[in-house]
């Protein structure tokens, strides 16, 4: 296949229409999520850190220290509030960007630690190409207060452009740790050290951890398992049946790191399963199921 015919194919996927209702699952995913950070995030523990301790990171570099308590608490609760009323999708055009713009400085407080933290990261990239899409055309109080048959397609770019930030985000993960280390960052003893290090860190000795790190081939085996793992999540951009293997593996990924390192993925993880699963479809699936099941218990 030739460059240019490659290149239509992409445009092709990335414009072609989509289900309103995938779309505003996707909102009401990502923005419940969103909501339920910025509820339970430490923003005003943050806040009150000496200065000394303060490392900025990107526009966070114009202050001298972490904002003050009053401000941070304001934008706290106008996030909650957005996120909330984005999700329900209500005002929609507006609550939604509301809502990111007030995360965004937030977020950026738990990076300027002096260590990118990277858990909310993946969330507020994944929003960007909502922010003016028609997200709440369907599933949404905005849908109910204009009346009439909500659309049944809107334009896909911007769900596609989602995937491919979800996609493209383990993906880089898994080729950087390639590029840095090679096959020696699953097949050496460095997920070992990993985890012992990690249990050495907790408060008391993690039991799943020290079980791994005793064990040289399963540590082997779960390091080449992630990696294999992160440069195959593209995959579902074109095979979208993969993405019952894809997306509980990344959970079950997640999940493992909490239970052996106490790394707090959840957001990340949430925010795959929401925007790769086509819900809408996981719905009708189960109802066409339930139905015929029905049917015959009425016989």
């Amino acid at each position: 296949m030739d460059r240019a015919k490659a290149w239509r194919r992409a445009e092709a996927w990335l414009a072609a229409p989509v289900p309103a209702r995938r779309l505003a699952s996707v909102r009401i995913g990502l923005c419940g999520v969103l909501a339920a950070r910025l509820a339970t995030g430490p923003y005003l523990e943050l806040a009150g850190q000496p200065a000394a301790l303060f490392r900025p990171i990107s526009f966070l570099r114009v202050l001298d220290a972490m904002p003050p308590r009053g401000p941070v608490l304001v934008l706290q609760a106008l996030g909650v509030a957005a996120a909330l009323l984005a999700t329900v999708g209500l005002a929609t055009r507006v609550t939604l960007p509301l809502a990111w713009l007030a995360a965004l400085p937030l977020m950026a407080m738990t990076s300027s630690l002096g260590k990118t933290a990277h858990n909310d990261v993946l969330l507020l990239l994944a929003l960007v190409p909502l922010l003016p899409a028609p997200a709440g055309a369907a599933w949404s109080l905005d849908a109910l207060r204009r009346g009439g048959p909500a659309p049944a397609a809107v334009p896909g770019w911007p769900l596609r452009a989602a995937m491919l930030v979800v996609a493209g985000a383990y993906f880089f993960s898994g080729l950087a740790k390639l590029l840095h280390a090679g096959p020696a960052w699953a097949l050496s003893d460095n997920l070992r050290w990993v985890l012992y290090a990690s249990s050495d860190a907790q408060p008391a000795p993690n039991a799943a951890a020290l079980f791994v790190a005793a064990r040289p081939w399963l540590a082997r085996l779960l390091a080449t398992a992630t990696l294999a793992l992160e440069l195959a999540v593209p995959v579902v951009l074109v095979r979208p049946r993969l993405t019952r293997v894809i997306v509980p593996a990344l959970v079950a990924l997640h999940a493992g790191i909490w239970v052996t390192m106490r790394l707090n993925y959840w957001p990340m993880a949430a925010t795959a399963a929401v925007v790769l699963v086509d819900w809408p479809g996981l719905l009708d699936r189960v109802r066409g199921r339930r139905r015929p099941a029905a049917a015959a218990a009425g016989e």
